[in-house]
């Protein structure tokens, strides 16, 4: 018999660890409570890390798209609803709507993969997931999270190495700090003088302890003072070259 899902709602009040020195919440702190959210809630219906890891399976993220209204700031209490919407093969979709007190500020759509952790590549995903009636609402985003290409030429490079305290639980580093290393690889001076209003990320092969790993950054559009930026991210192994994810985020002049 197939088991009802709701959507779970989760209230995380900001500290200023999740802040920019602007005081607003930072795109790889959003990342972290959207996992903590999407983690609960797998919890809650029998598929979460824990019960995985027992098969030597655990969860990882492909594939993230997030928008942005505004950014909340450190006083806030953030308010994220999320919800399993789809399965497509080894692919899981759950989708995320975040709000201040009743005024929504963004939405992002995901997709995840069972993870063997033994063959190192994608498995089934728990036949528990099959067993769900999912919740009968559109996605948190209409379209399907688009392709990331890089340009041929970057601006900006930045060299990184995997620190024992960048892994989770599946031993490899987590996806909230390949957000912070392709946001490190831009000047300060141009962070300082941008508001993040999106995110599309796309994870292709998993890093571990003591990777050398290479960032560039590219602005591929920078319009009037209103329209937005959008800049080009490629973090990839910075001995042989394999790309590890690649990322677009866009912004706006504060």
């Amino acid at each position: 018999m197939n088991t009802p899902v709701s959507a779970y709602t989760a209230h995380a009040p900001l500290q200023p660890r999740d802040a920019t020195l602007h005081g607003t919440l930072s795109l790889p702190a959003l990342c972290a409570h959207l996992q903590d959210a999407a983690g609960t809630h797998a919890e809650q219906l029998g598929v979460a890390q824990t019960d995985l890891l027992q098969h030597n399976q655990s969860w990882v993220l492909a594939r993230l798209q997030v928008e942005l209204d505004r950014l909340p700031t450190w006083r806030d209490t953030l308010t994220i609803e999320t919800w399993p919407s789809g399965l497509s093969g080894p692919f899981a979709q759950r989708e995320f709507l975040f709000r201040v007190d009743a005024e929504a500020v963004g939405r992002a759509t995901s997709t995840w993969i069972v993870f063997d952790q033994t063959r190192r590549r994608p498995a089934r995903p728990p036949r528990a997931l099959y067993e769900l009636t999912l919740p009968d609402r559109p996605p948190a985003l209409s379209a399907d999270i688009p392709e990331v290409e890089v340009p041929a030429q970057a601006d900006y490079t930045r060299r990184f190495r995997v620190r024992f305290h960048d892994l989770d639980l599946n031993r490899h580093v987590n996806n909230a700090r390949y957000v912070a290393w392709a946001l490190e690889t831009l000047p300060i001076g141009w962070l300082e003088a941008h508001a993040a209003r999106g995110l599309t990320l796309h994870f292709t092969s998993e890093t571990t302890a003591n990777t050398p790993v290479a960032a560039t950054a590219t602005v591929v559009a920078d319009g009037p003072k209103h329209a937005p930026h959008r800049v080009v991210h490629h973090l990839y192994h910075a001995d042989d070259d394999t790309t590890l994810a690649r990322a677009e985020t866009q912004w706006a002049v504060r």
